[in-house]
């Protein structure tokens, strides 16, 4: 049988306290009771109380008394000579801030193989514990859109596909068959309009965006986009007014441009109620050029306002701000890229629910260059 000198035992105990004091984890000792023994210096960065502090007291100051009940299991454990293994719990900090952490604790035995006490090991999980939740919610946000994808596919489409089977069987008359066309035809624009904005989704995702800057002319590009909104707000009985310094010239790309002024229209169109009011103004500023539209629908929530551009959101009721409207919340988060793209900014104002919108956007004098703003 080998015997360990004094100098080895000495050794090794030396050893073995570096190890525990240069830990990354919190390495704590307590007594049976769960007064605190050794406390490391990963204890002391964790929890926020020195070794001094610390030392001498009850394990419950780091546990919140409504988890009181994990110490009792614990303890339990250790006095039958079993331990726990990574076991996640919550503790708080000496500033009473709470923290995730992952529990190890073994038993401490003595000369004669009797529990005397436990070692506590705890290591923070604090960012493995939000980068979970952050892959949480984003899996249940592609779930949410996954699913309202295909509701805002399968509507027209059944809609197409129904009226082309009754044309096939005759069932519809020369009216009926005119409206049918006229239904399937808007449809099937809406379909197109659904798959464009995906795609353009996907590019600026990707940065694969790309910008044709040429000469244009902001007043005619935005009258082009009212009288493509004219037959919407006529047959909801919606004034449509405008205001425009005229000639607007600009470097810009625009059918992007024009994709921003359809995208905050139809927004507006969208949320102003029959007999409303929607005004678009363009005019030159010091700066370059500020484009607004006003309406008098139902307004933004206040706590809404800070996330209308984000893609894909809505309000939990449908949208963000009637709850009854479908789309798949995409055209202001597109509108906010391609502003940004010709360097401007775009926001959003509300004097709350029921009392309109406006979305303002400014246009710099002098865009970023073309060859800077193809592929973005």
């Amino acid at each position: 049988m080998h015997y360990r000198s004094v100098s080895e035992v000495d050794d090794s105990a030396a050893r073995l306290a570096a190890i525990v004091a240069s830990s990354d984890d919190a390495i704590v000792s307590k007594d049976l009771d769960g007064t605190i023994r050794t406390w490391n210096a990963a204890a002391e960065r964790l929890f926020g109380y020195t070794a001094q502090e610390a030392i001498g007291r009850h394990i419950t100051i780091l546990i919140p008394q409504d988890r009181w009940g994990e110490e009792e299991y614990v303890i339990s454990q250790v006095r039958e000579g079993r331990g726990v293994e990574h076991y996640e719990t919550i503790r708080r900090r000496k500033d009473g801030s709470l923290i995730d952490i992952s529990l190890t604790v073994s038993p401490l035995r003595d000369s004669q193989g009797r529990v005397i006490g436990a070692s506590k090991i705890a290591r923070d999980i604090s960012l493995q514990k939000r980068l979970q939740r952050v892959a949480d919610e984003a899996n249940r946000a592609k779930d949410e859109f996954l699913a309202m994808l295909s509701h805002e596919l399968r509507t027209p489409l059944n809609t197409i596909v129904g009226y082309i089977a009754m044309l096939q069987r005759g069932k519809l008359d020369a009216d009926q068959a005119s409206k049918a066309f006229g239904v399937m035809s808007r449809n099937a624009q809406m379909l197109t309009q659904l798959v464009s904005d995906l795609l353009d989704t996907s590019q600026i995702v990707t940065g694969q965006m790309r910008l044709r800057f040429e000469p244009c002319d902001l007043a005619t590009i935005a009258r082009d986009a009212l009288d493509g909104l004219r037959p919407a707000t006529e047959a909801k009985q919606v004034a449509l007014t405008s205001r425009m310094t005229s000639p607007a010239p600009y470097l810009g790309d625009p059918n992007r441009l024009l994709q921003v002024f359809w995208n905050l229209l139809v927004n507006a169109v969208k949320f102003t109620p029959p007999h409303g009011r929607i005004d678009l103004s363009v005019m030159k500023t010091p700066h370059g050029w500020r484009i607004t539209v006003t309406d008098t629908g139902s307004g933004i929530d206040a706590s809404a306002l800070p996330r209308v551009f984000e893609r894909f959101w809505q309000h939990q009721d449908g949208d963000f701000r009637t709850g009854s409207q479908t789309g798949l919340g995409l055209g202001l988060a597109l509108s906010r890229h391609l502003v940004e793209l010709h360097g401007g900014t775009i926001s959003a104002a509300s004097p709350g629910p029921g009392l309109g919108a406006t979305f303002t956007i400014d246009l710099p004098s002098n865009p970023p260059s073309p060859s800077a703003s193809v592929d973005r």
